[in-house]
């Protein structure tokens, strides 16, 4: 069947019959509590044309069931049972919150009783599971234990949800399991049970879910936005009725724990006895704005957001019915003033492309404190350390681990890149360097109450330290996993130190999958989410792809921002780029393109693991719904590392050049242009010019007078002559010759590669998708290429780019 325009018509169309109905069933005053509730008269009894609410729920049962090629019709009951469900909890929840407004009109509760709303809550829950029952299998028999799952979930949701509000310190992981329970809970139920009703194969019907549960994510926080910021003639409450009631919502807990000063200002507020008056209110609204977490809710929307399309796509859902869908869920996830949100307030950074936890203030603090303590500053400098910034990385990969897991995340990555970068050079000469490798496993002992040896280098101190605090609380299982990682990882910079002329692309990859610690991290996931890989597919080959491809994208990003560093520093690197120009006879800026494309490929097989694969690895391994969850979440909590990577490179200065030794960068003699800019805008700019935005301070200081536009001015008032554009390096900028031309995004040893005097294209997707790449390059890229795309699974994208159809 086709959808119509407009699902919450044809949803209140479908279900306000069997409403009715079900409130007929009632013979006592509970009918009117419950018409009252439903807006269909007053508290007199007479009829009234109040709105009954936007019948969401319903609506996602009944698109649920066309998306798997069912009806709207075969839907009805399935609709009704969650509409129901949900004002069961509507009418329990404003007692629980002394809410007396809702839809604009007095509460049940405040027009007939705490007693008699309660009660007719109880009637619709009854209502909700009769309504099941009603429609036969499988909606009478898994279908009513599902939606009894979810009424729990919901139950354990407002439970700590209240809790929270005598708790002065909540954690924000327990906090998303609350909003996941209080809202995910019914959002997953209305799905799965219209794609049931539907007979929709178990695959669909979980990613549906998933779906739904990632959606009910989205609008709890949109629902926390607006509970601060939101117009009461929009949402039907009072202004900053959440704050007033001093709940701990999604905002509130994250700048809580945001560990800055506006964090600290707003505890002394919010968690301090008596009533909050009007100016205590604004002010705590606008401590939760500048510790970072409205910036930090709105990431969190756009993470949900993409995690639901992402369920949604891998559903293979009917067109008409994603596309009612999609547009639901970005319907959803707009908040108030959702566009006026800068994520600059949660790092000085500027805008971020990933989320960040909001505990990176106080993780900076924390991870200098343990670097110093175990001595780490003997090899390192403690001013180069802050600027290289392992805990932003830690938190840009982890936005939702609690402060003292964060930390010890922190601490990993420190320890992770301080065995990186001295390993070899800081242990006893004379001494075989694998010997001292063992001696580094008896720190990590699979029964920790063994006790190790007392350490006597910054190595050993720093793992000892970490073990103690990590290992203790994981299974057996995770131990001797993560003590695996950790000694290839070790052995893997003896491998690189022996073998530092790598042969092709494929040796190089391998070899780097070793020395890499993200798979020592990887069990960090679960360490900070406080679950645990099912021992049965921990070591399964599905979730070592998985793995693999997240290593791989973040193997060769890194070495897209570390070659200029590394190839001033040593004549032939251990670096992708290097490795291709040696192996192919390529030039850099072909090694540039190669690499870039292979991180891509890397990324998209991750993606279709993700989709396809897991869902198949959980079928043959018949995970139980518990294990099932942990698989998903180890999965989900992986795709926030690749823009976590990202961020970091974008302010990291690990990979930069060395600081400028005057405080005063000299200004070029000629202009810089950049090139990377939309069609759509390069059009509008004169020759000669092009558009500026976001100019840094730094680089708006390196631009001769008479040649700067101010940032972000539209393209049709720029005047003709040169600007500069945006986010251009410092030191990308010094290099410029006169009169040459450089794109913002082109890495500095590409960048080097400009003639003086030429000027590169606006790149488009034509441009690259017919890239000329010289016959003798392609010809010897042949073999490699045929093999990164074969077996390895390594991918087909840059293949095909050099080789042809």
């Amino acid at each position: 069947m086709a959808t119509g325009p407009d699902p919450f018509a044809r949803a209140r169309r479908l279900i306000d019959p069997g409403l009715r109905a079900s409130a007929d069933r009632m013979r006592s005053a509970l009918r009117r509590v419950i018409g009252y509730h439903f807006g269909w008269w007053d508290e007199h009894g007479n009829p009234a044309d109040e709105p009954s609410g936007k019948a969401l729920r319903p609506v996602l049962a009944m698109l649920a069931a066309e998306a798997v090629g069912g009806t709207a019709e075969r839907a009805t009951n399935a609709a009704l049972a969650v509409e129901l469900a949900h004002n069961f909890s509507l009418l329990h929840d404003d007692i629980m919150d002394g809410d007396r407004l809702r839809r604009h009109r007095p509460t049940a509760w405040a027009v007939f009783g705490v007693p008699a709303a309660i009660l007719a809550g109880d009637a619709l829950s009854t209502l909700a599971t009769e309504a099941l029952a009603a429609d036969g299998a499988p909606l009478a028999t898994d279908g009513v234990r599902r939606l009894d799952e979810a009424l729990l979930r919901l139950d354990d949701g407002q439970a700590a949800d209240l809790s929270f509000e005598r708790r002065a310190d909540v954690p924000l992981a327990e906090c998303l399991t609350m909003a996941a329970d209080k809202t995910g809970a019914l959002f997953a139920a209305a799905c799965e049970l219209g794609a049931m009703s539907a007979g929709a194969s178990p695959h669909r019907v979980w990613q549906l879910r998933q779906f739904g549960e990632h959606l009910g994510l989205v609008f709890q926080l949109v629902d926390d936005l607006h509970g601060i910021w939101g117009d009461p003639a929009v949402t039907g409450k009072a202004a900053m009725s959440d704050l007033r009631a001093r709940k701990k919502t999604l905002p509130v807990v994250a700048a809580l724990g945001a560990g800055n000063a506006a964090a600290a200002r707003l505890a002394e507020l919010y968690c301090g006895e008596g009533p909050l008056d009007d100016d205590a209110v604004r002010t705590c609204a606008d401590l939760i704005e500048r510790a970072g977490a409205r910036a930090w809710a709105h990431q969190e929307v756009a993470r949900a957001l993409d995690s639901a399309l992402a369920c949604l796509h891998a559903a293979n859902p009917e067109p008409a019915a994603a596309a009612h869908l999609t547009a639901l869920a970005r319907q959803l996830s707009v908040g108030p003033t959702a566009a006026t949100v800068s994520a600059s307030a949660v790092s000085p950074g500027g805008s971020q492309s990933a989320r960040l936890n909001p505990h990176l203030n106080a993780t900076r603090a924390h991870a200098t404190a343990w670097a110093r303590d175990m001595s780490l500053f003997t090899s390192w400098s403690e001013r180069q350390f802050e600027r290289e910034d392992y805990a932003l990385l830690s938190c840009a990969m982890f936005p939702s681990a609690p402060a003292a897991e964060i930390a010890t995340i922190t601490d990993w990555n420190t320890w992770l890149f301080y065995v990186d970068d001295h390993f070899a050079g800081t242990y006893e000469p004379g001494v075989p360097i694998r010997t001292q490798v063992a001696r580094l496993a008896r720190f990590m002992p699979l029964d920790p109450s063994q006790g190790s040896p007392l350490p006597t280098t910054p190595f050993e101190r720093g793992l000892a330290d970490l073990w103690s605090r990590t290992a203790p609380g994981m299974p057996r299982d995770w131990r001797r996993r993560t003590r695996e990682h950790v000694e290839r990882c070790l052995a893997g910079n003896l491998e690189e130190l022996a073998h530092r002329h790598v042969g092709n692309p494929i040796e190089y990859l391998e070899l780097k999958r070793a020395t890499n610690g993200a798979p020592c991290v990887s069990g960090l996931i679960e360490y900070a989410r406080g679950l645990a890989l099912p021992e049965a597919v921990a070591h399964a080959p599905t979730l070592r792809a998985l793995l693999d491809s997240v290593n791989d994208a973040s193997i060769l990003t890194n070495d897209l921002h570390s070659y200029e560093r590394e190839i001033a520093t040593a004549p032939e690197p251990a670096n992708m780029i290097a490795v291709l120009r040696n192996s192919l006879g390529c030039d850099p800026d072909q090694a540039v393109t190669m690499t870039r494309d292979l991180a891509r490929s890397r990324r998209d097989r991750f993606e279709q693991l993700a989709a396809i694969d897991i869902p198949a690895m959980i079928t043959e391994y018949a995970l139980s719904p518990a294990d099932t969850a942990n698989v998903l979440a180890y999965v989900e909590a992986l795709r926030d590392w690749e823009p976590g990577w990202q961020e970091w490179f974008a302010h990291t200065a690990r990979y930069g050049p060395p600081p400028a030794s005057h405080p005063e960068p000299v200004a070029p003699p000629g202009p810089v242009v950049a090139t990377s800019i939309p069609e759509s805008v390069a059009r509008l700019v004169p020759p000669g010019s092009v558009v500026a935005a976001s100019i840094p301070e730094s680089v708006g200081r390196l631009v001769p007078p008479g040649s700067v536009v101010a940032a972000s001015i539209p393209a049709q008032f720029v005047p003709p002559g040169p600007v500069v554009a945006a986010s251009i390096p410092e030191s990308v900028a010094r290099s410029v010759s006169p009169g040459s031309a450089m794109a913002a995004s082109i890495p500095e040893p590409a960048a080097r590669l400009v003639p003086p005097g030429s000027v590169l294209p606006v790149p488009t997707p034509e441009s690259l998708a017919h890239t000329a790449i010289p016959e003798p390059v392609a010809s010897a890229a042949a073999p490699v290429l045929r093999r990164l795309a074969g077996p390895t699974g390594l991918g087909t994208g840059m293949a095909r780019r050099l080789l042809g159809p």
